[in-house]
């Protein structure tokens, strides 16, 4: 929510967020993928050209800023700011594990699941790109608590842009 959210509700800071809804919180280790034994965590590393433009990066939100509140519409929880956001306010970027295409296949609920859309999918499956899906279920970060919404104020943005070279590998949402 760009307002805060109602003050009538309870926030959450991010620790307290994933205590209570039982995920763990990676995002100060950021995207990963599971080792071939599927037991060890590897980073996923990104080129030069894939960080933050300058611009965008001075409008990244703290982090810390965010919390998570229970809806009154029976929703479950969402995500807001405990400042003020600005049109173009980079809010959150999706963090979590990043899942092949025969992971994906397995995962049984997509909820919390986030994906590019069809046709960059195709792109990069094409290029064999290693990030297709970041999945945020059992490790994400506060991103899996933004909702859908008829009128939203938030947006999916992509990165890298094409401009920039190669094919978007990350995701954040913006003002």
């Amino acid at each position: 929510r760009r307002d805060g959210g109602a003050a009538a509700c309870s926030y959450l800071p991010p620790s307290a967020a994933s205590a209570r809804l039982g995920y763990e919180d990676v995002n100060e280790s950021g995207n990963f993928v599971l080792s071939a034994c599927g037991t060890r965590r590897v980073a996923v590393r990104y080129a030069p050209h894939e960080a933050l433009s300058a611009e965008l990066a001075e409008r990244v939100v703290e982090y810390g800023k965010l919390r998570a509140f229970e809806t009154s519409d029976g929703r479950g929880w969402g995500l807001c700011c405990a400042r003020r956001l600005r049109r173009g306010d980079v809010v959150v970027e999706a963090i979590g594990r990043c899942l092949s295409e025969e992971e994906y296949e397995a995962v049984d609920q997509t909820e919390y699941v986030v994906s590019f859309d069809d046709e960059t999918l195709e792109r990069k499956r094409a290029a064999g790109d290693d990030v297709l899906y970041i999945d945020a279920r059992q490790q994400g970060n506060m991103m899996r608590l933004a909702n859908d919404s008829a009128q939203p104020n938030l947006k999916l943005l992509y990165w890298p842009p094409p401009q920039r070279g190669g094919l978007p590998r990350r995701a954040f949402l913006v003002a």
